[in-house]
């Protein structure tokens, strides 16, 4: 029997809907009824009743409950029996990609914590593949991953082939970043031909099968041969667009008050195909914690 399934028959009876438990526990209403279906046909008995207003215990599922609740119970007392020093300790690995929002978000986050103890946290900013296979390796507790959406086919393939489950957090339009100073901050949509001439800073050591603007063309090519810097920290990124003359990078909405704080803007770019998405990931068995949920809800709720 999997552990796993009794907490999510739990977490439907107390929500009475399996769309609200599925929002409760991160995931999907589909994934969550067919482990409900598999938890009913392993025990040979119906354990909820679906009605047009949620669904119930039936007589069966009522008993079976019963017992689900204290042998959940046990585990979890068993648990804190023979892990009285990790109570305080506070642990947390969660890889990213680069992205202004998420370690604003992250920031805001700890500062809302009081955790007590040691404190270990890994916030990782790293690739997409790399992201995905620190959630298999449960190196990680769960990632957000990027990807450009006309590659979304085989990023979810690869999750597929991972037993990883995903859920869209974000999508967005990537933007151009530069110093206020910039010759094109006067544009309130920039013309991608009009980027020739300019140098465009990249992190030189993320490299995903996705589409990279360092080497896209849009029909409307530049026409002076491409300046590139690639930078592997994001200090430096950051100097080399204020002191720099003529710089620019591709970002995801960046909140205003950092660009405030680094004499910095962004604007949009007329480009195709410039959809990118940003998807939460984790085991098909995680059981996300309160601190770790609480994450999630701030990353979602981060605006640019």
């Amino acid at each position: 029997m999997n552990l796993q399934y009794l907490r999510y028959a739990l977490e439907v009876e107390n929500a009475n809907s399996i769309t609200k438990a599925a929002q409760n526990l991160f995931m999907s209403q589909p994934n969550l009824s067919k482990a409900i279906r598999e938890l009913e046909q392993e025990m040979g008995i119906t354990i909820f009743r679906r009605t047009t207003r949620g669904v119930s215990p039936t007589r069966q599922g009522e008993e079976f409950l019963t017992y689900a609740k204290t042998i959940v119970s046990q585990v979890d007392e068993l648990e804190s029996l023979y892990r009285t020093k990790q109570q305080d300790e506070f642990h947390l690995t969660v890889s990213v990609p680069r992205a202004t929002y998420l370690s604003t978000a992250f920031a805001d986050y700890y500062n809302s914590l009081n955790p007590q103890g040691q404190v270990n946290i890994h916030f990782k900013e790293t690739d997409s593949i790399t992201a995905i296979n620190d959630v298999s390796t449960k190196f990680s507790d769960f990632a957000v991953i990027r990807y450009e959406t006309i590659y979304e086919s085989y990023f979810l393939s690869l999750l597929a082939d991972k037993g990883l489950r995903h859920e869209p957090m974000k999508e967005f339009e990537y933007l151009l970043m530069m110093s206020e100073t910039h010759p094109l901050k006067e544009y309130e949509q920039i013309p991608y031909h009009q980027l020739n001439g300019y140098i465009e800073i990249v992190h030189g050591d993320l490299q995903t099968p996705a589409l990279s603007f360092a080497h896209i063309k849009h029909n409307a090519e530049l026409k002076t041969p491409p300046k590139r810097i690639y930078v592997y920290d994001r200090g430096s990124q950051l100097n080399f667009l204020q002191q720099i003359h003529g710089t620019y990078m591709w970002v995801s909405p960046v909140p205003e008050e950092m660009l405030r704080q680094y004499s910095l803007v962004t604007r949009p770019c007329a480009t195709p195909q410039n959809k990118v998405r940003d998807v939460l990931v984790y085991r098909r068995n995680h059981l996300f914690h309160d601190h770790e949920k609480e994450l999630i809800r701030v990353f979602k709720g981060q605006n640019g």
